[in-house]
């Protein structure tokens, strides 16, 4: 029962640091969402670790900035997508494109076979793309820009959950404070421009939320693969398309299209297809 609530809430978290991080770089940029998530989620680990110095090793700490500064790198791009494009498009992108990703890796890297129910995931994937890509309710359209900062983002995504899937349960707290050390690095590298300054400054309340609701989702992953089979995890994690759709209507002001719910549905079972098999 413990990996599957944690498989859940790591969806959840994952909707709402993704659109809370969206409206913060539509008010800001990227730039100063990304200083701000990662500074909150930095002190958040950071008094965590305190209580939990014995798990702490160089291979877990290395492994964890490693797998940080990978996945960090894909922030200013799911930031930049959630802020221009359309939530109900850009979500079933970003768990597609990770979960072909890891496919990849797995007949790539582990040798594993693909199942006879992987084209049919593909056909049911592409078709819900294509309607989620329609556009939306609420007038968002689908370009080719949001798609490739997507996909970018997913393929930073993906470097994060591989290397994590090193890590024991004994050393969660340890690989997540070596994460939050490579995030930080990535929005040091990128920091915020002296000319960029936003007209609100509340931008900050939803940055500072995307930083906490991802620290969560870090956690909840890191629980739910250690105590549940991936493949089991990956179903709960196809609601995560669903989830910030429905986030994005209060929050962003964006109402999907019949067709859009119709591809995230589509997109959904695919995802749960490619998890089972």
């Amino acid at each position: 029962m413990i990996g599957e609530i944690s498989s859940f809430s790591n969806a959840l978290a994952n909707a709402f640091t993704n659109t809370l991080g969206g409206k913060s770089t539509q008010i800001s940029s990227w730039r100063n969402t990304l200083r701000a998530s990662s500074s909150i989620a930095m002190a958040i680990i950071s008094v965590v670790i305190l209580f939990n110095l014995n798990t702490i090793t160089l291979r877990v700490i290395l492994i964890g900035i490693a797998a940080g500064f990978i996945g960090g790198l894909g922030l200013p791009f799911i930031y930049q997508a959630f802020s221009i494009g359309s939530v109900s498009f850009v979500s079933p992108v970003v768990a597609l494109v990770q979960s072909f990703n890891l496919i990849l890796f797995a007949v790539l890297v582990k040798d594993e076979s693909i199942s006879w129910t992987f084209p049919i995931a593909t056909a049911l994937g592409a078709l819900g793309l294509f309607l989620a890509s329609r556009t939306s309710a609420s007038h968002q359209k689908a370009t080719l820009k949001v798609f490739g900062l997507t996909t970018a983002a997913a393929c930073c995504f993906t470097g994060f959950s591989v290397l994590m899937t090193e890590i024991d349960e004994s050393q969660i707290i340890a690989a997540l404070f070596g994460a939050r050390i490579g995030v930080l690095l990535v929005s040091l590298i990128f920091s915020p421009k002296s000319n960029q300054k936003p007209q609100s400054s509340s931008w900050k309340k939803y940055a500072l939320l995307s930083g906490s609701c991802e620290m969560l989702a870090n956690l909840f992953f890191m629980i739910a693969i250690t105590n549940l089979e991936l493949s089991k995890v990956g179903v709960f994690m196809a609601s995560a398309p669903a989830l910030s759709a429905l986030i994005a209507i209060k929050l962003m002001k964006q109402r999907p299209s019949i067709a859009n719910w119709l591809g995230i549905a589509a997109t959904s079972s695919a995802l749960a297809i490619i998890a089972l098999n």
